[in-house]
């Protein structure tokens, strides 16, 4: 899901059936976090990493099915359902 700013949002439940748009690169950088260790304020600007566009063809189903791109040693992963992972 995209927005008229440019900001790319991904669906997160939220409380009770309630989904939250969250900012992509929130999410990915909170995984990064979590699973790979890395602190969101020691990354560069999510832009550094992956195209825009080419990520919002994935998630508007207007592109290869997934896209992955690395950030700082991990690869990030995320699929047209908007399903994020990252690996090392």
């Amino acid at each position: 899901m995209s927005s008229d700013t440019g900001e790319l949002y991904v669906l997160r439940e939220g409380d009770g059936e309630w989904e939250q748009p969250i900012p992509l690169r929130e999410v990915v950088f909170e995984r990064l976090e979590a699973e790979g260790g890395l602190s969101p304020d020691t990354l560069a600007d999510f832009s550094t990493y992956v195209d825009r566009a080419d990520l919002a063809a994935v998630l508007d189903g207007e592109g290869d099915e997934q896209l992955s791109f690395s950030v700082e040693g991990h690869t990030v992963t995320v699929t047209a359902d908007g399903e994020i992972t990252v690996s090392s």
